[in-house]
């Protein structure tokens, strides 16, 4: 609520005065929300940048690997399989002859046999296919989240070695200081060439460092650029400061949790696994065959020819093999698969809270490092190096503020390093993917040969 002043019985200058005052507030509590508005537009635009350069990447990645077509081939294999298992049972010619000379009788027996499905096998073995072409649309899911990760990783390898690189020039600018400061006092006569050349020693292992890490994010630019073809990624990754976190791993679980695959594969393993059951209790019903046939028979030594048909069923007797034994492994299986889902979800559910309870830590650790040690370092470290160039501190105290402060600096980009691998860790784990196989520079080689691998090992029949 705002609160008016009274200006009654003041004098024209005090007037004044307090209308000056009530504008500045009025100024200053605008420039507070314009400044909050900028500050949130410029957080949701960086924000759109990040996400917008990974789906990018990804798209180009996921449009590379399209040209496979290892995934269209799974989906047209089980669409035949489909219309395989929609098949009737071939018939069966048998074709019968005795006496073959003329002073012989001759008989010539003519039998068409047709099994019939009264028990319901097509149906079976047709429900046991359309499983097995969900299988296929699960594997669909589980290539495209894999690829997502395997991408993921790469381009997150990419934004903490743009980050690491930038610490390492800057220590690199920091020990160019200390080797000025350091050359003047040597000129002045006030320290020795050894502690000069310790300092160079220092400037030299910061050089190396910063080569070393240029080296690292150039073959991990081009790594993820090779997985859409590319020789090379020629630019830096557009992403600010306060979006360099992986800040979004609570929401996407809690998302995935929903869409988790691993328990989408159970559960589809108990519906081929009940499918299979019930094809196997149709298999130990006895279904009949309709046999057809024409008899012609003719006696020795006379022309007349006389012709009968013949109308029969052959009901198989299974008396020893009822399939009992494949019908209780099936249903042991199915027991099991039960047993799994359960134990599975208890303990995914768990190592996602453990994961997410680490990360919400590491980020506590983060902004203390970022935001008060490093700052300060950075202060004791610009004073330290004033009081050496006046004399006020010896060489020893200027060493030991750059150690201390690349320590900092070092700590923040491990801390950095760690998030982003519990990050992946989790987002795994909320999808139902392994996450050490995706957590490589080859990952995403390895999911397509195991992609083409699954591709060969589909049977060609269902139920085999």
């Amino acid at each position: 609520m705002s609160k008016k002043v009274s200006t009654h019985g003041m004098s024209l200058n005090e007037k004044t005065i307090v209308q000056v005052k009530q504008c500045q507030l009025v100024a200053f509590i605008l420039g507070i929300s314009i400044s909050a508005s900028i500050f949130a537009d410029h957080s949701i635009a960086s924000k759109n940048q990040q996400d917008s350069d990974f789906n990018q990447i990804l798209m180009r990645v996921e449009g590379h690997q399209n040209q496979i077509h290892a995934l269209q081939t799974q989906q047209d294999i089980a669409t035949a399989k489909l219309k395989h298992s929609q098949l009737w049972a071939n018939p069966s010619l048998s074709v019968q002859k005795t006496g073959f000379k003329s002073d012989q009788d001759q008989e010539l027996d003519v039998e068409i046999s047709q099994p019939l499905d009264i028990f319901g096998q097509r149906r079976s073995r047709k429900n046991l296919a359309k499983v097995e072409l969900s299988q296929v649309d699960l594997n669909q899911k589980l290539y495209k989240a894999e690829t997502r990760l395997a991408v993921k990783y790469l381009w997150s390898q990419v934004l903490v070695l743009q980050e690491e690189l930038k610490i390492s020039k800057t220590q690199l600018t920091d020990s160019q200081a200390n080797v000025d400061a350091t050359r003047l006092r040597y000129r002045a006569g006030s320290i020795s060439r050894l502690d000069l050349d310790r300092t160079l020693l220092a400037h030299i292992e910061n050089q190396r460092r910063t080569q070393e890490m240029a080296l690292s994010l150039t073959t991990v630019k081009r790594q993820l650029a090779n997985l859409w073809g590319a020789a090379e990624l020629d630019h830096d990754l557009s992403i600010s400061r306060a979006q360099l976190w992986p800040t979004d791993t609570t929401a996407f679980v809690q998302q995935a949790l929903n869409e988790n695959l691993l328990t989408q594969s159970i559960q589809l393993k108990k519906a081929k696994q009940q499918a299979h059951l019930a094809y196997l209790k149709a298999q130990a019903r006895p279904n009949p065959n309709v046999l057809l046939g024409i008899i012609n028979s003719k006696q020795a030594n006379l022309n007349n020819t006389e012709s009968q048909i013949r109308l029969g069923v052959e009901i198989p007797l299974n008396i020893f093999d009822r399939q009992q034994y494949g019908m209780q492994i099936a249903q042991t299986k199915q027991d099991l698969l039960d047993q799994q889902q359960q134990y599975y979800q208890q303990q995914n559910r768990t190592q996602l809270d453990t994961l997410l309870v680490e990360l919400k830590g590491l980020k506590w650790q983060y902004d203390l490092i970022n935001e008060q040690q490093i700052p300060l370092s950075e202060s004791v470290h610009q004073k330290t190096l004033l009081g050496f160039k006046v004399g006020k501190y010896s060489i020893t105290d200027v060493h030991q503020a750059s150690i201390q402060l690349q320590e900092q600096r070092l700590n923040k980009i491990q801390t950095l390093k760690q998030a982003w691998q519990k990050s992946l860790q989790a987002e795994s784990l909320a999808l139902g993917v392994d996450a050490n196989a995706l957590m490589s520079p080859d990952a995403l080689m390895k999911i397509n040969q195991n992609l083409w691998q699954s591709t060969n090992d589909l049977s060609p029949v269902v139920g085999e």
